[in-house]
């Protein structure tokens, strides 16, 4: 592709008219390759300044029981299913309303095709099935799409009283002892311990 673009560039610079030119460059262009149907020529848009992102994570067989049970955090599992219509809708909206709750709100995926085991010991019956765990206990659970405003709702009401680790960078939970400097200047008359001033 580069080489193509490259020799018609050379070429237009060659021809003495604009207007073959513009024509070169067309059909240079329409001669490109396209993307692949499901995919963008464009890269996807960033999230808005200022909008904290969801933390989402996959979740399989292995590690839903300790995913379920994490302290001090609203732990969202989403049962879902790459086929399944609805699931689709509600994904994003899940993630939107959990970022609106930065280090409270944790969404975990589980792809039911791919952890059925899981599935089966849950019951799962029908997708997109919720469910809301605080401290290993569930607290709440929905099945099928639900509006932003009544899972804010439920994320509000679950995660009211949860207290946020201050954040030094982005993803990065410090404990406020952690916050302190690790040298601090020494006072103008110290000495060691067990030494007297003479």
């Amino acid at each position: 592709m580069r080489i193509h673009v490259a020799s018609s560039l050379v070429l237009m610079l060659a021809l003495s008219s604009c207007d073959k030119a513009k024509d070169l460059l067309a059909k240079a262009k329409a001669a490109a390759p396209k993307p692949a149907s499901g995919t963008s020529a464009t890269p996807a848009a960033p999230a808005a300044p200022g909008s904290p992102a969801a933390v989402v994570q996959d979740v399989g067989s292995g590690d839903y029981d300790t995913f379920v049970a994490t302290p001090d955090r609203l732990m969202v599992v989403d049962f879902h299913a790459d086929w399944c219509g609805p699931c689709k809708m509600l994904g994003p909206v899940l993630e939107q309303v959990a970022g609106e709750f930065p280090g409270k709100v944790t969404i975990g995926k589980v792809n039911v095709d791919h952890a059925k085991d899981i599935a089966r010991r849950e019951g799962v019956s029908s997708i997109p099935d919720v469910r809301i765990y605080r401290d290993g206990k569930e607290v709440e659970r929905f099945i099928g799409a639900v509006d932003a405003a009544r899972i804010r709702e439920l994320f509000r009401t679950h995660s009211d009283d949860l207290q946020v680790a201050k954040q030094e960078k982005p993803g990065q939970i410090t404990s406020p002892e952690a916050s302190q400097p690790p040298i601090q200047p020494m006072k103008k008359d110290w000495l060691p311990p067990g030494i007297e001033k003479r």
